[in-house]
């Protein structure tokens, strides 16, 4: 069986497709279009990193036969002005019409003369700085905030005792993985997590997010 989040980006029946930075972006963005019943008529790629979503969003924008849509969904990280920039830079030499700023409820962007329409998405919310498992800790269900507030203890406990060794932009990601080691199953990835409703795929930021894809793909 091939894999759903990696794409042949060579082919020309690629009409519509959505740049993710990793494996586990695939699979949220995945569960959250199956529990919102967003239209299964774009694919999904993985592109293991920033550097090369934005390379492969270069790359389709230029070929000869571009696809009529493309949505980028980057993490903002320590600075969402700082990859709002880095995207325009990137796409410097074309005459798309960047706003100012990141659209608070996600980026689309008209295409021109032969080029492709443009979405972006900036995790967690087009406004914070984070990564897409802030988005995911949106999500947690009102009646298990108190466990996930506890899981966050239990993380910060465990790094003021240097029991741990991630790295610090992996902190949210430590907590939202402790939440969900508590769940049953435990050890859920956050997109199985959602189909098992461990997450709320109804909250108002999950909503948020489907809405634009629904705009930018529909």
């Amino acid at each position: 069986m091939s894999d759903p989040c990696k794409q042949d980006l060579n082919s020309s029946e690629i009409k519509k497709i959505l740049l993710v930075e990793g494996n586990n972006d695939c699979h949220i963005v995945m569960a959250l279009c199956k529990k919102q019943s967003v239209s299964n008529n774009f694919r999904i790629h993985d592109c293991e990193g920033i550097d090369l979503a934005l390379k492969n969003l270069n790359s389709l924008i230029i070929r000869p036969d571009t696809p009529e849509v493309i949505g980028t969904v980057l993490d903002a990280d320590k600075s969402i002005m700082t990859q709002w920039n880095r995207i325009q830079k990137k796409l410097q030499d074309y005459d798309y019409n960047f706003p100012q700023n990141p659209t608070i409820n996600g980026t689309i962007i008209q295409g021109y003369e032969d080029k492709p329409k443009l979405g972006f998405w900036l995790m967690p919310n087009n406004i914070d700085e984070g990564i897409v498992e802030d988005l995911c800790i949106k999500l947690v269900p009102l009646d298990w905030k108190d466990t996930f507030r506890f899981a966050q203890e239990c993380v910060a406990e465990a790094k003021n005792r240097k029991l741990t060794d991630f790295k610090d932009q992996h902190y949210r990601k430590a907590e939202l993985c402790t939440y969900l080691a508590w769940r049953d199953e435990p050890g859920f990835p956050p997109g199985k997590a959602i189909g098992a409703k461990k997450l709320n795929a109804d909250a108002e930021l999950a909503k948020h997010f489907t809405d634009w894809l629904k705009q930018l793909f529909g």
